[in-house]
């Protein structure tokens, strides 16, 4: 069955949408080949926005594109993951400074909730709850920067290079990443309170440097 997009504007968005989500749930592979008409008969649109969603996300590094062959997913190397991690966190501690003065207390409250319901998905192993509940908690502060294009950046990154799960060969050492990775979340609301701008950014930095322990799939 083809699965059809409203035909609003910006078109070419909504494609671009459909396809780094796919890419970000796994249904897109790395290394498999993504076409124009491929996309254009999925969801029944022309091939201009098509190209030019391919092509944007091909600008961002999400899709590679190769000559005679079109694009293909990108498979990141393991220097590639771990320089763009730290970029999510040079920006994400952009974004939880530049947030300081736009929380209320309900949106603290509401990551504190954020908090507890990620410390049950780690005691139940399920990892891709917690992966949705830490991008709810990480959301709450984004959005509050004001900046829509740091949001923009940091929802690119972290929707589209990120994927749908957590997953290690030791699951011993994922369960003390992520307590420990969850513990910080305690840290940054804690520092958040305090107004203390410093160690917002640091521990939130620090944050992202965690994350590679754990294969992303």
């Amino acid at each position: 069955m083809e699965e059809r997009l409203m035909k609003v504007d910006p078109l070419t968005t909504q494609v671009y949408d459909y396809i780094s989500k796919k890419i970000q749930n796994g249904e897109y592979e790395a290394n498999q080949r993504i076409t124009e008409s491929e996309i254009c008969k999925s969801i029944g649109v022309s091939r201009t926005p098509a190209r030019e969603a391919l092509t944007r996300l091909a600008g961002e590094n999400l899709l590679e594109k190769i000559p005679n062959k079109g694009f293909v997913v990108k498979e990141f190397q393991e220097k590639e993951k771990l320089d763009t991690y730290s970029v999510i966190g040079v920006l994400d501690a952009l974004a939880g400074s530049s947030a300081l003065q736009n929380l209320t207390e309900s949106d603290l409250v509401k990551m504190e909730e954020l908090i507890e319901m990620m410390a049950v998905s780690i005691k139940y192993k399920n990892y891709s709850s917690y992966l949705k509940l830490s991008n709810e908690f990480h959301d709450i502060y984004i959005t509050k920067s004001n900046n829509q294009v740091l949001v923009n950046l940091l929802n690119s990154l972290r929707y589209n290079f990120m994927s749908k799960s957590y997953t290690s060969d030791n699951e011993d050492e994922l369960y003390k990443m992520l307590t420990y990775s969850n513990n910080q979340h305690i840290e940054v609301v804690k520092f958040m309170r305090e107004n203390d701008l410093e160690n917002i950014e640091r521990v939130l930095r620090e944050h992202w440097k965690t994350i590679p322990i754990a294969e992303m799939k």
